[in-house]
């Protein structure tokens, strides 16, 4: 898509995103899992969202999601559930065994998708960072850069 004879930024950003993430989804596809079960165990990784509702929140998605991929994981004995002994009301989520060892496998095909994409970009790959740090702020900014009207 193009204005006035120019490529728009905002459509090639979205085509490169979802050409990256297709690629690392079968990425993490060859290492058994996929984005999802990825952002879970990401999360669960760093050791403080031991909730299911905490978990949730950390990854973004309902109550309702997580649980349907929780008892997915549960069934293939990836993580366990357990009730909170002060608040039955309240599961706690933990990697099993072959839950870790299933994290670490896509731990190590996202990095090396990581190193694949830095390797493309080259002694860019700062240039990029700081380009992609800009582009959120300004994404960020109220249109007209964050002043109002003014009236002379």
């Amino acid at each position: 898509m193009s204005f006035g004879g120019k490529r728009a930024l905002g459509m090639t950003l979205w085509e490169t995103t979802q050409t990256v993430n297709k690629a690392f989804e079968r990425r993490l596809d060859t290492a058994g899992g996929n984005r999802a079960v990825w952002f879970i165990f990401l999360a669960l990784s760093d050791g403080g969202h031991a909730t299911q509702r905490d978990l949730a929140r950390t990854v973004g998605i309902t109550d309702a999601t997580l649980t349907h991929h929780l008892t997915s994981l549960e069934q293939r004995g990836l993580v366990t559930r357990t009730r909170d002994d002060h608040d039955r009301r309240v599961q706690r989520i933990a990697f099993t065994a072959e839950g870790r060892a299933s994290f670490e496998r896509m731990r190590e095909a996202a990095l090396d998708y990581d190193r694949v994409l830095k390797a493309a970009l080259g002694d860019d790959v700062d240039l990029v960072f700081d380009a992609l740090h800009r582009l959120a702020a300004a994404a960020e900014e109220p249109p007209g850069g964050g002043r109002g009207r003014t009236v002379d």
